[in-house]
């Protein structure tokens, strides 16, 4: 009975001693070695995959994260997805519902909720709230980007061709406000004589109501085309826009409102005004669509209705994807679709076509 006893007290320790091992050696979670408050050197972020990455925010717009890493330079991740933020940088939050101030200082995020650690002392709010990171104090410089695209052809031989085209943009964004300016250019010559010759110039100012509904204070355009018979085209216009989509991938909006054309012509019939104006009423709809992370596919129209000295009806339409190759450079591929109802005929009575077509091949930079 005691051997017994002895055995079943043994068989007991073999049984438990491992069991106490394996509690004691229970390896802890690793951590990298992220700071617990506001790191003195870069920005931290930590991944889906709960891996921490390293670097510089550069800025979050329409849901999406952008992001500086000094190894695999510029990525880009969906907002919603990040784990957690802890800045080193200065950043501007811009919240949901456009009335409240944003919020500036050392930006910590953890699951749902953030806090932005400023001079004037630290403010907490949900993270749902986020609705645009901009990096920097207050600084003039911080609220704008740009872009630059030229494509060409020349061809020598039975025919000499040069085809140019250029576009340049600007854009200023805050929380409140939305400023920017477009220019489009094509000019085509064939044995030195002009076949085509066409120049777009916007510019328009939105004040955003909520997060979705805008104003469009006030918008300008200059227009020439010596092919379709218009030396000038001036166009005001104001209005209000809605934001239909607006997530990380997509975004697509539509604009309606009032405008006023006024319409130069180089060449008009005997006795007949080279100059008209109009009221107009304008539509418009602006999609962008991330295909994948590297190719963007946008639809830009915009439609007047007007009175038949200004044409009746004329539009123009602007399709095409970017493709980013290295960086900051990006290969554009556009179809433009500039249209007229009923053109002024010129003084010999010949009249212009109504469509004009173009498909642009460019190289372009961003910044």
């Amino acid at each position: 009975m005691k051997r017994l006893a002895f055995l079943l007290l043994v068989a007991s320790i073999v049984v438990l001693t491992p069991g106490v091992g394996v509690a004691q050696d229970a390896p802890e979670t690793w951590q990298p070695s992220v700071p617990d408050g506001v790191p003195a050197d870069f920005d931290w972020i930590r991944l889906p995959s709960d891996e921490w990455l390293k670097g510089e925010i550069i800025s979050m717009y329409d849901g999406v994260l952008e992001f500086d890493s000094d190894e695999l330079d510029e990525l880009t991740f969906d907002f919603e997805d990040i784990k957690e933020i802890r800045s080193s940088q200065i950043v501007q939050v811009g919240f949901e519902g456009k009335g409240k101030e944003p919020a500036i200082g050392r930006l910590i995020l953890d699951a749902d909720t953030a806090r932005v650690i400023g001079e004037s002392g630290e403010v907490e709010f949900p993270r749902s709230e986020i609705l645009t990171l901009i990096v920097g104090t207050p600084r003039e410089i911080n609220f704008w980007s740009a872009y630059a695209t030229v494509g060409g052809n020349i061809r020598s031989g039975n025919t000499d061709q040069v085809d140019y085209t250029a576009r340049l943009g600007a854009m200023r964004r805050s929380v409140k406000n939305r400023m920017a300016f477009d220019y489009l250019g094509n000019v085509t010559t064939v044995d030195s004589e002009e076949t085509s010759n066409n120049h777009r110039a916007t510019l328009g100012w939105d004040y955003f109501l909520s997060d979705r509904l805008f104003v469009n204070v006030v918008g300008a355009e200059w227009y020439r085309d010596e092919f379709q018979n218009i030396k000038n085209r001036w166009t005001v216009t104001a209005g209000l826009g809605y934001e239909i989509i607006d997530t990380s991938r997509t975004s697509w909006s539509v604009i309606a409102g009032p405008a006023w054309q006024s319409t130069q012509f180089y060449s008009v019939g005997a006795g007949e005004d080279d100059t008209t104006d109009s009221p107009a009423l304008r539509i418009g709809t602006r999609l962008d669509h991330d295909i994948t992370d590297d190719i963007e596919y946008y639809v830009d129209y915009t439609g007047m209705f007007t009175d038949e000295d200004n044409g009746t009806y004329n539009h123009h339409l602007d399709t095409g994807i970017d493709i980013e190759l290295i960086g900051n450079l990006d290969l554009n591929v556009a179809w433009i679709w500039d249209r007229t109802q009923d053109p002024r005929p010129l003084e010999d009575g010949s009249v212009p076509k109504q469509d004009d077509y173009r498909l642009i091949f460019g190289l372009g930079w961003d910044f």
